[in-house]
């Protein structure tokens, strides 16, 4: 049983921690939060996030390898419409999975990849977390609870908000503050010498 509810958990954290990434980057590209914190740290955040759920994911996964009670053999995790549960969610979520992998590694491997695939790669984000959100809904056994589905109805209706707004913004910065010009001290030149008659 503790064995069933740290997947379940593992699970929603994965879902959450995606949630928050896919939101925060959405953010961030939006240049609402650039006067307050620093690009570093908000870039710092966004992959500690991602990474986080990428270890839930696999936490989520172990488990339902090792349970009992509801038997998934590898091949039901990783080929979609393999298994007989809810074969369409489920096909969903490891759809999910491997676009998070796919996005992940391609921020690992930036100077590789390049700046141009990685953009690409990273519109894959809100599709990626929409598979999620459509996986949890209709194959988590806690989607019936209303705790949980509030959390499904929230973060996908702010996600949804956020892309609006990434849309509508797409191409605008705000100005950026002139270059301050650094004042310089005049040079003292050596006084002329008046010729003498």
């Amino acid at each position: 049983m503790i064995q069933w509810d740290i997947l379940r958990a593992a699970g929603v954290a994965a879902y959450l921690a995606l949630f928050l990434s896919v939101a925060w980057g959405l953010v961030s590209s939006t240049s609402l939060v650039n006067r307050h914190i620093s690009k570093p740290a908000s870039t710092a955040f966004h992959a500690t996030v991602a990474s986080a759920g990428l270890a839930f994911l696999a936490i989520h996964l172990g488990g339902l390898l090792l349970d009992r009670f509801m038997p998934f053999g590898a091949a039901d995790l990783l080929v979609p419409f393999k298994t007989s549960f809810h074969p369409i969610p489920v096909a969903f979520g490891i759809v999910a999975m491997y676009g998070m992998v796919i996005v992940l590694v391609s921020s690992w491997a930036r100077k590789r990849v390049g700046t141009v695939w990685w953009r690409r790669l990273h519109l894959l984000a809100v599709p990626i977390f929409t598979l999620s959100l459509l996986h949890g809904l209709f194959a988590g056994t806690d989607s019936a609870r209303p705790w949980m589905f509030s959390i499904y109805a929230v973060t996908g209706c702010l996600v949804l908000f956020l892309v609006i707004v990434r849309g509508l913004t797409y191409g605008f910065r705000p100005p950026r503050a002139e270059p301050v010009e650094r004042t310089t001290r005049p040079t003292t030149s050596a006084p002329e010498r008046v010729p003498t008659v």
